[in-house]
């Protein structure tokens, strides 16, 4: 989760990148925020991102290879492990993903029968 989205942060930025990862926590679990100052995504794309084979128009960033599958397998991890994403990002201003996580989950795979 956090090297596909340490990558973007790298990929999509047509300058020197800088790249801040913050965490915060409370009783229920962990937050970890990861903002770049990369080329950002538009508003109307920001729901579509996560979907599978989904890519962005990258604008000026020509260079930038990909299949559309980190951010689906992302959010896929991060499901799986009873958490959540979301992302906050204005074009030319960069993105923070908040990537929220419990401090205990079962999952429905291992849950034990009743």
């Amino acid at each position: 989760v956090f090297n596909n989205l340490l990558d973007n942060a790298v990929k999509y930025t047509d300058r020197d990148p800088l790249i801040t990862v913050r965490t915060d926590s409370d009783t229920r679990g962990i937050t970890v925020h990861i903002t770049d100052n990369g080329i950002g995504i538009p508003r109307q794309e920001q729901d579509k991102i996560f979907e599978r084979l989904y890519r962005v128009s990258t604008g000026d960033v020509h260079n930038v290879k990909g299949f559309g599958l980190g951010l689906s397998y992302v959010r896929a991890v991060v499901l799986k492990h009873g958490g959540r994403i979301r992302l906050d990002s204005e074009p030319g201003r960069g993105s923070t993903f908040h990537i929220t996580l419990p401090f205990h989950h079962v999952s429905t795979d291992q849950a034990p029968a009743r």
